[in-house]
């Protein structure tokens, strides 16, 4: 007998099937699997992902079969838990090529099928690694790419009984069950409800609910049964957001740990507040009335919104009000349609200006930009303009707005329609046109515009540098600082600091014109990107609307 493959029972990543050799065995999945044993025996400090290719290491599994993408899953379940970053940041590569292989996105591999077999094999490799594991909380992103019966069993097992710790990972574990119909939601619900218990995991859930009963993926909301629970849990929710709103924090670390807590009981309540309208049962009003009179503008109108939907003619009333309030504008326009009550909301919210700015604030007040809406947001102007990416022309709403920080105030301009944006530097003391060449210029993107730092030129260009660089001190210009060399469809663009007059600025200087920002009194001037985006618009707009 071949000493390789013993009497006992065989090891399937040393042995195929006749327990000859290991044929099916690729050498790239053994080179994957000792690349995490090497780096496994790795100090647990050392920075030991330095040495390996991740991308290298996992490339193999674009084209693998599904049998080796299951032998590799069942030797991860005969290897430790990953101890130190290497190895996980390794793992998480290797299940997002899995992932890629599922959704069908992975290039010239087919599809990776999820057998029942593999989908119970994830599941458990899930368990085996730890809750600290970043790779881990990839894994259920891989059952419901898949989106089998058995997979959503087991995913609806996992967020049950050990979810992931992130939010932002549930959230995209389940992002495909939005997006595609193929699946019986059944193989989740009423199962998954009971993840609700999970602060992680409970806004997902419930958001998934609401948007299968209102796609009338089921013929009533599978959390009727639960109708009284759920107001409960509003009302617990709405009870400590107003704790928190009537004790101010003390310290810094206390506003960032209050400020969680608030985005996070918000969500809930917001989530809770649509299950209970779309349950429909008229016994929960009072928990929607008590979420109605916090302060928060977005819990209030979807509380008003629920009671309205409910038939309560104080909810509707509620909801006419909040249309004023530009942060929840185009949420309450949306459930007026829906309640067929535009007609008695006034017709200056309604507009497409009034729309625009909702849209702004909204976008101001997200987590990745200003956390908050503004105290105010007047209009500046608006214009139909042909704009880029754009074919037909389209509405541009300018808006100031403002917030206040405590003795701070912070004053800036944004945009709104063709995209909502506002710039870190502050555009109020320019003219309106160059705001939205500002704008226009930053939105635009082609592949014959493209820019270099002064510094990284070769001598060859260096000397177009020096040459637009004495133009510019031919018209006048002193105290000239070169920082980027453009190229704009062919005309190499000259953007520098300089003085005119006495004043700083900025000069953007081509082989026909230039183009001065001056410094101004504001103490987030314009700098030498926002100057460029200037300059491109100005001839983008001019060129477009001619």
């Amino acid at each position: 007998m071949d000493d390789r493959c013993p009497k006992t029972t065989p090891d399937p990543l040393d042995c195929d099937s006749d327990g000859v050799g290991n044929p099916t065995l690729t050498d790239a999945l053994r080179s994957l699997l000792n690349d995490l044993d090497r780096l496994a025996d790795q100090d647990t400090d050392a920075d030991g992902d330095a040495e390996i290719d991740v991308r290298a290491s996992t490339a193999w599994l674009a084209q693998a079969s599904a049998e080796q993408i299951t032998m590799l899953l069942a030797s991860l379940l005969d290897r430790s838990p990953p101890e130190n970053t290497a190895v996980d940041t390794l793992l998480a590569a290797t299940f997002q090529q899995i992932l890629l292989r599922i959704l069908g996105r992975s290039g010239p591999g087919p599809p990776l099928f999820l057998d029942d077999a593999m989908a119970a094999l994830i599941a458990t490799v899930y368990r085996h690694l730890q809750p600290v594991s970043e790779a881990r909380e990839l894994l259920p992103m891989l059952l419901s790419g898949s989106r089998g019966q058995r997979a959503l069993l087991e995913l609806a097992d996992l967020l049950v009984d050990d979810p992931p710790r992130d939010p932002t990972r549930v959230a995209a574990a389940l992002s495909p069950l939005f997006q595609h119909d193929d699946y019986d939601p059944r193989w989740l619900f009423p199962r998954v409800l009971n993840a609700l218990m999970h602060a992680s995991v409970a806004v997902c859930v419930l958001d998934l609910a609401n948007f299968l009963t209102r796609r009338h993926r089921f013929g009533q909301h599978p959390a009727a049964e639960h109708v009284q629970a759920l107001a409960s849990l509003l009302g617990g929710v709405v009870g400590r957001l107003g704790q928190l709103e009537s004790t101010p924090p003390q310290s810094s670390q206390e506003i960032q740990q209050r400020s969680h807590q608030i985005s996070e009981g918000l969500s809930l309540a917001i989530s809770l507040c649509d299950a209970l309208a779309l349950i429909g049962d008229q016994s929960v009003t009072g928990k929607l009335y008590q979420a109605s009179q916090l302060s928060h503008r977005r819990l209030r109108a979807e509380a008003a919104g629920a009671l309205a939907r409910l038939g309560e003619l104080r909810g509707r009333d509620m909801l006419i009000q909040l249309a004023a309030e530009p942060i929840v504008r185009l949420r309450v326009l949306a459930y007026a349609e829906e309640l067929e009550l535009l007609d008695q909301i006034d017709s200056q919210y309604q507009s497409d200006r009034a729309r625009a700015q909702g849209e702004l604030v909204l976008w101001l007040a997200q987590p990745s930009q200003i956390g908050v809406p503004p105290v105010g947001c007047d209009w500046i102007e608006s214009r139909c303009l042909y704009w880029p990416g754009f074919e037909e022309a389209v509405d541009c709403h300018l808006f100031r707005f403002t917030y206040v920080f405590g003795d701070m105030q912070f004053t800036n301009v944004g945009i709104a329609g063709p995209v909502c944006y506002a710039f870190g530097c502050d555009l109020s003391e320019l003219p309106t046109d160059d705001m939205f060449a500002a704008f226009a210029g930053w939105h635009a993107e082609h592949e014959e515009m493209y820019e270099f730092p002064v510094s990284q030129l070769h001598q060859t260009e260096q000397v177009q540098v020096a040459r637009l660089a004495r133009r510019l001190h031919d018209e006048g210009y002193q105290q000239i600082q070169p920082d980027k060399l453009c190229l704009f469809f062919g005309d190499r663009v000259l953007v520098a600091r300089a003085v005119l007059d006495d004043q700083p600025g900025l000069a953007v200087v081509d082989d026909v014109q230039t183009t001065w920002i001056p410094q101004g009194d504001s103490n987030r001037p314009p700098g030498p990107d926002e100057a460029y985006c200037i300059y491109k618009g100005r001839r983008l707009l001019g060129h477009f609307n001619d």
